[in-house]
């Protein structure tokens, strides 16, 4: 392989770190991340970020894939307005993100319970659920890779994943670049994942009332952050 090749596999990898940190992206997934409540365990939770990271970029780099086949191989041109429908999605996507934490929060708000046993009422707080709520029931499972591949139809994903594909001369060269630039997105999302985690259970241990401020906060700024994304697309 030439040494002009490995260079543009290198930038391939390179731009698919960087990528990865684009502000909708991490706002996204950690709004998924801070909604995704189904354990105690900071194993097991640790484990839950980081598959949502991982299927989030699961779903980014599947699209690039997709639309690299088809532009390298089939020689299919991309709507032009693709991008712009998943721009528009995407915002979308983030304002629906921020009501589902807050919806959450409804959802699972302490509440005064009034018990009567033998003639004796007592009141204590209990953590209340909405009727038929499943409090073992995991949500949007699909939601982080669904999110993903509407992250890699829309901004500059496709113009930095296939483009220089295209210039690679080759059209397996190409996929290969894709291939690279998705895989940087997948190591800095796992690493995020961990982070992300952490900053999290360290916020909940240290203090509930922060910790409750903190994602709060970020539903507020994944709604803000969404609509200012949804009118500027």
């Amino acid at each position: 392989m030439q040494e002009s090749t490995l260079a543009l596999l290198s930038l391939g990898f390179g731009l698919g770190l960087l990528h990865a940190l684009d502000a909708d992206h991490i706002m996204a997934v950690s709004a998924l991340a801070s909604g995704n409540r189904q354990t105690e365990s900071n194993k097991v939770y640790r484990l839950q970020t980081i598959l949502f990271c991982l299927r989030w970029a699961m779903g980014h780099g599947g699209v690039l894939l997709v639309l690299g086949s088809l532009v390298l191989l089939a020689g299919i041109s991309i709507p032009a307005g693709l991008s712009m429908i998943a721009e528009k999605v995407v915002g979308i996507f983030l304002i629906s993100l921020g009501l589902w934490i807050f919806w959450q929060f409804y959802k699972n708000r302490l509440q005064l319970q009034v018990h009567s046993h033998n003639g004796l009422t007592h009141v204590h707080l209990s953590e209340g659920h909405l009727p038929g709520d499943s409090g073992s029931k995991k949500s949007h499972d699909h939601s982080p890779m669904l999110v993903g591949v509407t992250h890699g139809l829309a901004g500059s994903a496709p113009v930095l994943a296939i483009l220089p594909g295209i210039q690679a001369g080759h059209s397996w060269y190409g996929l290969l670049y894709i291939l690279m630039f998705s895989l940087g997105v997948v190591l800095t999302m796992l690493l995020f994942g961990l982070f992300f985690s952490q900053v999290q259970r360290s916020l909940e241990n240290y203090s509930k009332r922060i910790f409750d401020s903190f994602r709060l906060c970020l539903a507020s700024i994944s709604i803000a952050f969404g609509g200012y994304w949804l009118f500027s697309a």
